[in-house]
């Protein structure tokens, strides 16, 4: 799975060599959940930022090769980042962090919702599954059926057990 941060700030570079600039957010299609491709911020003080499709990549890593870029209108992650996701009854689950999304076919599998600061430390940020996630004008509204079941990230380190090896599930020995 990839996070947002996997690909902002990476170099962009076009088939012939030619560095274009970098990657300054993800476009993605809400209603499709996924992601259709990556908004480049042009090395140029007078280009205006391009677009670049999933269909142009050629290939990625420490950068990504292009065959073409495109100009145009696309939402990007940076206008859902920072949203508040409300239930039904309109209480505030959190706010929208980053997204999780999949490395073949760049399908959008969930949002990372931050809960607060302590919260997040304590009880770890929430992992909101897509399909459970409605865009509005200004919130997300989150529709879980089963208040049973959550997922969340929880900061590993802390909760192991001093000088306990987890693969071995016994007490190291010095």
């Amino acid at each position: 799975m990839y996070r947002s941060k996997d690909f902002i700030l990476m170099d962009v570079i076009d088939v012939n060599g030619k560095r274009l600039g970098y990657i300054n957010d993800l476009l993605i299609d809400f209603n499709k959940r996924k992601v259709i491709g990556f908004n480049i911020s042009t090395s140029s003080f007078f280009k205006k930022d391009l677009n670049v499709m999933n269909e142009n990549i050629v290939s990625y890593n420490s950068a990504m090769v292009i065959t073409e870029a495109v100009k145009g209108m696309f939402l990007q992650f940076k206008n859902i980042k920072g949203m508040d996701a409300r239930d039904k009854k309109g209480t505030i689950v959190g706010m929208v962090e980053d997204i999780l999304f999949e490395e073949e076919n760049f399908s959008i599998k969930a949002l990372i919702i931050s809960t607060g600061f302590i919260t997040n430390f304590i009880s770890g940020k929430k992992i909101v599954l897509i399909n459970q996630l409605v865009l509005g004008e200004e919130n997300l509204l989150y529709n879980w059926q089963n208040e049973h079941l959550n997922f969340s990230s929880i900061p590993h380190k802390l909760f192991m057990e001093e000088d306990l090896d987890e693969r071995n599930k016994k007490k190291k020995t010095i």
